[in-house]
């Protein structure tokens, strides 16, 4: 029970830190739960409604479509790729490829609760409506718990503090946010993921995937 309390308390200064303006990449739970040696492909949906740059400019209306093929290299690590393309408001739709890594802790005498973190790297070749190109180079880390009530195990909502940062071509302003998403395992093949941003910032991430 004390460690159950343990994991609200560790939430609530997730939300408390999400004050700070955020704007990042969409990541699947941080703090996800896998079989280990397993083959999972997902497709991924991404929007995020604006991103502060230190330049006094932004990045409006940015929408991703991804597939990313993961392999769990042992029970709640996974390791996965992207593959796909990205646009932006005054920039093309253009490739777009990046790379994570997920891990994840159950709470030995909480087992309903983990911890976890996720490192995401994501490169857009983004070309400007006036010709210009811009090599866009995104890093996140994402510190996060996640819960799997012993009643509903097929849902596994979760929160997390993402931390990210831009480099190449442009600097992004602010760096830490929050997110809150879910889990739902349909079976034990069909995984789906939700996830929402909304302090300072509208956005959401989408994703259906299939185990193998």
């Amino acid at each position: 029970m004390r460690a159950t309390w343990r994991m609200i308390v560790v939430a609530g200064v997730l939300v408390a830190l999400g004050a700070t303006r955020a704007h990042a990449m969409y990541t699947p739970n941080p703090a996800g739960r896998w079989e280990a040696n397993r083959f999972f492909l997902a497709g991924d949906l991404q929007y995020n409604g604006d991103k502060d740059l230190d330049d006094g400019g932004d990045i409006d209306d940015e929408v991703g479509l991804f597939v990313r093929p993961s392999y769990s290299l042992a029970p709640n690590v996974t390791i996965y790729g992207r593959l796909g393309f990205q646009n932006a408001d005054n920039l093309d739709t253009e490739f777009a490829v990046g790379a994570g890594i997920q891990g994840a802790y159950v709470i030995p005498s909480a087992r309903e609760w983990a911890i976890g973190a996720s490192f995401d790297y994501l490169f857009w070749d983004a070309q400007a409506d006036n010709g210009g190109g811009i090599d866009y180079h995104e890093i996140q880390i994402t510190p996060a718990v996640s819960w799997n009530p012993s009643k509903l195990r097929a849902l596994t909502p979760y929160a997390g503090m993402p931390i990210n940062f831009l480099s190449g071509d442009l600097d992004q302003q602010d760096t830490v946010g929050l997110m809150f998403g879910s889990n739902y395992d349909l079976n034990d093949r069909v995984r789906f993921d939700a996830q929402v941003r909304f302090i300072n910032e509208t956005g959401f991430f989408l994703s259906a995937g299939y185990m193998f």
